[in-house]
This record gives structure tokens, sequence and C-alpha cells, in this order.
């Protein structure tokens, strides 16, 4: 799974990069807080855009191959920003790019957890694969102040498309022994359907949106707001960083936990969905000072219910869990799309302030979703995991 989990945090480096950097690099292209969220927009709608066809060709090459080929897209796209963005074009332009290579990676990567993961490990590894995304924030705050402003920020997208390199040149040339959960037949995956009904599924869907919808946002602006309210583009770095580790660690834990319960209850990821409200609102008032605290909270519970979310649909869905999955899968692409665009002009044309208010309810009103939905269906606790997501 080792190169699985570097090629998925490589595929999110662009984001969080830019995001991060975004003061510079704004200056140096022209790049604005609106820009910004367009453009992470896009990664985002080409990721969705792909998804279907991308699951396909991982079926067909293999996680391995998938994983290779997406990584070197990240590495095009990396090094395209690194060495050849002159203006916002390029950017968008790679970005697009970006957003195919994480979709493949995504598919790659689950591939090979249900290939080479006994299925009561997937807890702890669906929050190892979801720590990744915190990990590339954790890192692209790291950067500001150790390759923003020593080497330029430039650098830092060249080093990350030098380590996308490497990461393909130690990913398996075959697939080897990862037989531990075996590719289910085309008749046995047409007798499983999903058993939550569609409709409930529509509704996580909507859930899962507007909860990604608000979350994305706290990475990409986090720095561009902190600079706002006076505070130094260095320390808004590394207060960037520390919220990455904290996104880490709540998605770590909870990976772990769930393996040892069997279950992951949707009141339990809607309480989390409101303490990270509750972060958002401390975030947005507290000054400087809410700065920590608020992003605490946000981080940790705002932003680190998505491996428990991916649990609970496919442990409720054992007979067919990647079918069940693909009606959810769609809002969360879509929040994840819409959400830094709508925040971005919002923040730009009325403030920030404002923005983080879109944010706190889109969260409230996706953990009320879900609560419906625990209410309407439970979650079985004796259900027993499918083939694998």
């Amino acid at each position: 799974m080792a190169p699985a989990l570097v090629a998925t945090i490589v595929a999110m480096l662009p984001n969080f990069l830019l995001a991060a950097l975004i003061v510079q690099i704004g200056d140096d292209t022209g790049l604005t807080v609106t820009g910004l969220g367009v453009v992470i927009g896009i990664f985002f709608a080409m990721a969705a855009l792909v998804s279907p066809a991308a699951g396909r060709a991982s079926e067909r090459l293999g996680w391995a191959n998938g994983l290779r080929v997406a990584t070197l897209l990240s590495a095009a796209a990396l090094g395209m920003v690194g060495w050849f963005a002159s203006g916002v074009p390029v950017i968008a332009l790679a970005f697009a790019a970006a957003g195919i290579a994480s979709s493949l990676v995504q598919t790659a990567s689950n591939l090979a957890v249900a290939r080479c993961v006994v299925p009561q490990r997937h807890g702890w590894i669906f929050g190892v694969k979801h720590a990744c995304v915190p990990a590339a924030m954790f890192l692209a705050g790291l950067a500001v102040p150790t390759l923003a402003f020593t080497i330029g920020w430039a650098w830092a997208f060249r080093i990350a498309a030098v380590v996308a390199l490497v990461t393909v040149a130690v990913i398996p040339g075959r697939e080897g022994p990862c037989t531990l959960t075996p590719r289910p037949s085309a008749v046995d995956r047409s007798k499983g359907k999903p058993s939550t009904p569609t409709y409930l599924l529509i509704i996580l869907a909507l859930a899962v949106g507007f909860g990604i919808g608000a979350a994305d946002p706290l990475g990409s602006f986090f720095v561009a707001f902190s600079v706002s309210i006076g505070v130094e583009e260095q320390i808004a770095g590394l207060l960037l960083a520390a919220g990455g580790f904290c996104g880490i660690l709540a998605r770590l834990i909870a990976g772990r936990a769930i393996d040892r319960v069997s279950q992951a209850d949707l009141v339990v990821i809607a309480v989390m969905m409101c303490i990270g409200a509750l972060g958002v609102v401390i975030l947005n008032l507290g000054g400087r000072a809410g700065l920590i605290l608020g992003g605490l909270l946000a981080f940790t519970f705002g932003w680190g219910w998505s491996g428990l979310f991916t649990f609970a649909v496919v442990r409720d869905n054992p007979d067919a869990p990647a079918a069940a999955w693909g009606i959810p899968q769609t809002g969360k692409f879509l929040g994840a799309a819409l959400g830094p665009v709508i925040f971005g002009i919002v923040a730009e044309r009325v403030s920030f302030g404002a923005a983080y208010w879109l944010s706190t309810g889109a969260l409230l009103l996706g953990a009320g979703l879900m609560v419906y939905v625990r209410k309407q269906r439970s979650v079985t606790p004796t259900a027993q995991p499918g083939p694998g997501p």
C-alpha cells in the first residue's frame, strides 16, 4: 500500500501548494482569490467527469499500472506550474490534468485496497488513505517558510514533481501476490444490489456534497484569510501545516476505532460536522486568536469524518459496496468542485466572513441530512464487508 499512499499525497499536492503559496503566486501570475477557487474547482470538476472512465481504466490496467500512469500525469502537472506558469491559463490547464490524475489515483488505490488488504483492516486503511489529503496540506504548509521564502514558490512545485517521478520508480512492476480479496466475477457483481434505498443514497450524496463543499475551502483559503487579518505568511503556513496534522490524526484514529467496533454511525459523523461548524464560527469571529482554536476544531472534526462516511456506506451495503458508493461519490465530487468556487467568489466580492458563514451553514445542513438518513435506515452492526470498496 505504500506506493498507493504516496501517490495519493502527490496527487493532492497541487491544490494545497497553490493555496498555501497563493500570495506569492498571485503577485507573479495575477491569480486572485476568485481565481484560486475557480482553478481548484476545475481540478475537482475534471476528477468528477473522468471518474467512471478512470474506474474502468484501473480495472483494465491493474492498480500498479493505474498508479504509475496517474503519478506521471501528476508529475507533469506539477512541473508545468513550477517551470511554465507565467499566467492563469497555464495554471488552469495544469490543474485540469492534475484532476484527471487524482481521479485515476483514487480508483487505482481503492483497487489496491480491495486486492491487498483483508476486510478486517479496511477501516484502518480507509483512515490512512483519507489521511493522505491532510498530509498533502501539512506538507504544503511547511513549504511556505522552508521553500517559498528561501528559494521561491516555483521550487515547491518542482520538488514535488521530482518526488512524483521517484514515486513512479518505486511502484511495483507487477501486482505480485496481492490476491487477498479476489476480483468478483461479472455474474457475482450483477447479483449484488445496494441495501440502502436509492433515495437515501441521493440524500447522502447531498449531505456529503454540503460537507465536502464546506470542508475543502478550509485548507484552500486558510493562508489567504490569515494574511488578510494581519498574520504573517510564514506563520499562516505553519498554522496550515498544524491543521493538516490534526486532520491526519483524526482520520487515523477514526479508522482504527471503526475496525474495533465494525460500524460507523451516521450520527457520529453528524456530530463531528457540527463540532467542525463551531470551529468555523470561532475561526471566523475569533480574529488572530481564533485561528488556533477554531482551526483545530474545524480541521479535526469538520474535515476528519470522510473516512468514516466511506466506511459507513460500504459496510451498510455489503452486497454491492461499489454500486452504493457511486451515488454519494457524485455528491462528494460536486461539493469539492463547487465549494471552493463559491467560497472564493463570496470572499472576494463580499468578505471572508460571509464565505465562512456559508461554510458553517453547509456543514450544519449536511449534518441534518445525515441524521435524517440514520433515522430512516439504521446501520446494521453485524453486516459483513463485501469484496472491497
